[in-house]
This record gives structure tokens, sequence and C-alpha cells, in this order.
């Protein structure tokens, strides 16, 4: 499969870009009862990815509708699914691949929403009650381990997330 090149614009941690994102289907996961405190590989403190590996992106928010699992693009393959849900979750298991990952995930709820895909990259995010904030990642780097995805979040934030790749 080729890369994708989309021209961005960096603003913070956010990088908007000029490309849509692309759609989203479904597998269940594994609930977590308890929040994770593993920080990842390093015990020197989190996490933060690689800035070259890693776009994200974060559309305007939406004020109405229910909060529904994002879409996908066709030509797109679904990794992992899950939601729409509140609190923590382990997703499952991603496998080792050469090509990117697009993370897709909305949230809502007065909070934060961190997506851990472990070991490696944690994703924190602001989540806003009464808004369903639409954030998508693209992660660029091929990963020659498995990648655990894990949801952590309060009980006040629900989410949906979808991963294709």
């Amino acid at each position: 499969m080729a890369s994708v090149l989309v021209p961005c614009t960096v603003a913070l941690f956010a990088v908007a870009c000029s490309a849509p994102p692309p759609a989203v289907p479904e597998r269940p996961g594994a609930t977590s009862s308890a929040p994770s405190t593993a920080a990842g590989p390093s015990s020197s403190g989190p996490e933060e990815p690689p800035s070259s590996d890693l776009t994200m992106t974060m559309p305007p928010p939406t004020l109405t509708g229910p909060l529904r699992v994002p879409g996908m693009d066709a030509g797109t393959k679904t990794l992992l699914k899950a939601g729409p849900r509140r609190g923590s979750m382990i997703v499952g298991d991603i496998p080792p691949g050469r090509s990117g990952l697009w993370i897709i995930f909305f949230c809502r709820g007065a909070g934060t929403a961190e997506i851990r895909l472990e070991p490696g990259y944690i994703l924190p995010f602001t989540c806003q009650d009464g808004v369903i904030a639409p954030i998508m990642n693209r992660m660029d780097a091929p990963h020659e381990k498995t990648l655990t995805v894990r949801i952590q979040a309060p009980t006040a934030v629900e989410w949906a997330l979808r991963i294709t790749r």
C-alpha cells in the first residue's frame, strides 16, 4: 500500500489536515474494572508519541445528536472499534503491520480521556460536557510489535473509537 502525504498545519498538539478523515465497522473488546497506572516502557514519566510518527486532527466540535462509533472510508480496514460507552476499557490488540493507523475517537463529557497504544504511545484528550469532540490521529510509523489499545476515561466521559489501517 502506498504512503499518503497530507499537507498539515501545526497548532500546539493538534495538526489540522486538509485531507478528510477516513470513515469506519466493529469488534467488541474486554472491559477493565480499574484504570491502569502503567506508564508504558519508560519509567521516567508519561510517554509522548514521536512527533514525526503521529498526526493529530481535531475537527470542530459537534453539539447535537447521539454519540456513535466513527464511520470509515472505503479502502480502509477496521482493526478495532468500541463504544459508545463510559469509563475505561481494554479495547483489544492490533497486530504488527507495515502501514500506518488511523485512530478516530469521539468523546463527550467533562474530563480527560487517554488512548493508550501499549507499549509506546499515550494520546490524552480533553472532552467537554455537552459537546461531541471528534478527534482523528494518523500514526505513520509501522510497528513491529502487537499494540494493546486501552481507553482510560472517567465515567463522566462517553466515548467511541475506531482504528483502521
